[in-house]
């Protein structure tokens, strides 16, 4: 009586289940529209004898665990439902565990993996041991062994099946043969080869780690040995580090007067411009990408990301605090002139020399080789950076320049100029009035004629933004 009733107790608290009587009784399967639960009952600890138990077994429990599953798929037709079915397949593969102690059990006295009898239950199963607290402990191994046996080769499984069951390859104990023998070598004459290759990789990755840290401290101590602050009082360094906050928070906090002044004028001058000009980048760089990869969540890292230019690998960060960022892709197009007339900032095309220079520092700056840039390409930079920074909208940009790009086309065939037209749609001057820029040629189809503009604009496009 004992037995029975610790059999009964003992395989519910395993399943994770309630006491017959106290709840609804065992389903081995959920309905089609429930999830099936990715785990069943609590884990428990194992010793070492168990996990080598679970290591000699693991070839019949994977043969079993494939078999399993293979006829669960087949008997419910699971790849016959139509979009949604794979995941079908896969939720099947979290509840073979509960299937495994339902039709199989584990004799930890002689580790081996053994089919129940098919009238045979949990009480049967535990009395016909001898032991009912051993078939108890085999059941919980069991268990856990499966459970993480699914945890290293669940995806792979659930893809092996779904594509064994669609295309109607072989039988279940097939699919087991060719599953654990050949494709996991967790069975057969290939398994001693597939165990030594893997302590051999796994011998090499650690020697590889172990070379990779060795690199990593040495470069932590040239770096701490670079370190211009390292011998300053703590004070000292405390100070130090609120100085590049503050500077890192404010870029023109610590400038001349005359130049912040300067820049905040640019600053303020060149939105319009700029914004166009970013535009233009973001609708190159995506031009470039195949049509598949330009839907607006393709663009809009793009656009994310058009105010900076990468990180200046140039100057280390010290006290964790990382230098500014290098300037847009798009400035090395463009200079900040101050016009006289108006006297305001305007954007203009780089001269032949100037921009070839230009190009030249671009090149040396993913090694962190390049120099600081001249004061008056300094000063322009952080002009059409703050600029950037004030009047784009990502996330609208995005949304307009995808519809105009839908709509204007691309390449040779484009009938408009998708950045130049969501420019005008988007881009605000400094009292948010809608920027205006001058006309160039666009095509417009129509069914009467295609309209051109003055040809000024055109030529204008890359002097004056």
């Amino acid at each position: 009586m004992a037995a029975r009733l610790l059999a009964r107790s003992g395989f519910c608290l395993l399943a994770g289940l309630a006491f017959p009587g106290y709840g609804p009784g065992l389903i081995a399967l959920a309905d089609e529209d429930e999830a099936i639960p990715d785990k069943v009952g609590a884990e428990v600890h194992l010793s070492k004898q168990e996990r080598g138990t679970l290591k000699k077994v693991e070839c019949t429990m994977c043969k079993a665990i494939i078999r399993e599953m293979h006829a669960e798929v087949k008997k419910h037709k699971m790849v016959e439902k139509g979009w949604g079915s794979e995941s079908q397949v896969i939720e099947t593969s979290n509840a073979m565990c509960l299937a495994m102690l339902q039709k199989y059990k584990l004799d930890l006295e002689r580790e081996k993996i053994e089919k129940k009898a098919e009238d045979e239950d949990e009480e049967m199963a535990m009395q016909s041991g001898g032991n009912p607290q051993l078939a108890m402990r085999g059941m919980l191994v069991l268990k856990m062994g499966c459970q993480f046996w699914l945890e290293d080769y669940g995806s792979d499984t659930s893809g092996f099946i779904y594509r064994r069951v669609a295309d109607d390859i072989g039988s279940p104990d097939a699919s087991a043969k060719e599953f654990c023998n050949e494709i996991m070598s967790q069975c057969g004459k290939g398994k001693k080869e597939a165990e030594k290759k893997k302590k051999e990789k796994s011998k090499e990755q650690e020697q590889k780690r172990r070379e990779m840290r060795k690199i990593e401290d040495k470069e932590e101590a040239k770096r701490e040995e670079d370190n211009p602050f390292k011998n300053l009082p703590k004070d000292s360094m405390a100070g130090m580090q609120r100085m590049l906050e503050m500077s890192r928070d404010d870029p023109l906090g610590f400038m001349e007067e005359s130049v912040k002044l300067r820049i905040q004028q640019g600053q303020k001058d060149l939105r319009c411009g700029v914004c166009r000009a970013a535009l233009e980048q973001v609708h190159e760089d995506v031009a470039k990408r195949p049509k598949s990869m330009r839907a607006e969540f393709d663009i809009l890292p793009f656009a994310e990301t058009m105010c900076e230019g990468g990180k200046d690998l140039s100057v280390p960060g010290y006290f964790g605090i990382e230098p500014p960022p290098l300037p847009p892709l798009w400035t090395d197009k463009y200079r900040a002139k101050l016009n006289k007339k108006s006297n305001k900032f305007q954007l203009k095309s780089f001269p032949k020399k100037a921009a070839k220079k230009r190009r030249a520092w671009r090149k040396l700056t993913p090694e962190g080789q390049q120099k600081p840039p001249p004061q008056e390409q300094h000063e322009a930079d952080m002009m059409m950076t703050l600029s950037c920074k004030d009047v784009m909208e990502p996330a609208r940009m995005t949304e307009v320049l995808y519809e105009k790009m839908v709509a204007c086309g691309s390449g040779k065939e484009a009938t408009c100029d998708a950045a130049l037209a969501t420019a005008r749609q988007t881009c605000r001057d400094v009292d948010d009035a809608a920027c205006i820029y001058d006309s160039e040629e666009v095509k417009e189809t129509s069914d009467e004629s295609s309209k051109t503009s003055s040809s000024k604009g055109s030529t204008n496009k890359a002097e004056e933004l």
